[in-house]
C-alpha cells in the first residue's frame, strides 16, 4: 500500500480498504463493528484489534500525517479523519489532471 501523502487519498483508500477486508478488519474503519461496552467480555478483544489497525493506518501515512494520528482513540476515528481532511483534495486533484490530459 503506498503512503498516504494528501494528494493520493482515493488510491490509498482504496489499497487499505482491499487490506483491511482480507483481513475481516474493514468493520471497525466503516462503524459496522463499535466497541461493546467495557463489561463485556469480547471488549478486550474488540480493543486489541482497535489498537492494532490503529497501528497499521499510523504507518501506512507519510511522517507530517501520523503526527494527529496517536490523539485519537479508535480506528474509526483516524479513518474518518483522514477522509474529512483529504478526500476533497484528491478530488480537485483528479479533476486538474484530467483537465492537462484533455
Amino acid at each position: 500500500t503506498p503512503l498516504l501523502s494528501g494528494g493520493n487519498y482515493h488510491s490509498w483508500s482504496r489499497a487499505m480498504t482491499m487490506a483491511l477486508k482480507s483481513k475481516n478488519k474493514l468493520h471497525f474503519v466503516n462503524g459496522a463493528l463499535p466497541r461493546p461496552s467495557d463489561d463485556d467480555h469480547d471488549s478486550l478483544d474488540w480493543d486489541r484489534c482497535n489498537t492494532m489497525i490503529m497501528s497499521w493506518l499510523n504507518n501506512s501515512v507519510e511522517p507530517e500525517i501520523s503526527q494527529s494520528i496517536p490523539w485519537m482513540d479508535s480506528a474509526l476515528e483516524i479513518w474518518q479523519d483522514l477522509k474529512e481532511r483529504f478526500y476533497q483534495g484528491d478530488i480537485f486533484r483528479i479533476s486538474d489532471l484530467q483537465e492537462e490530459i484533455f
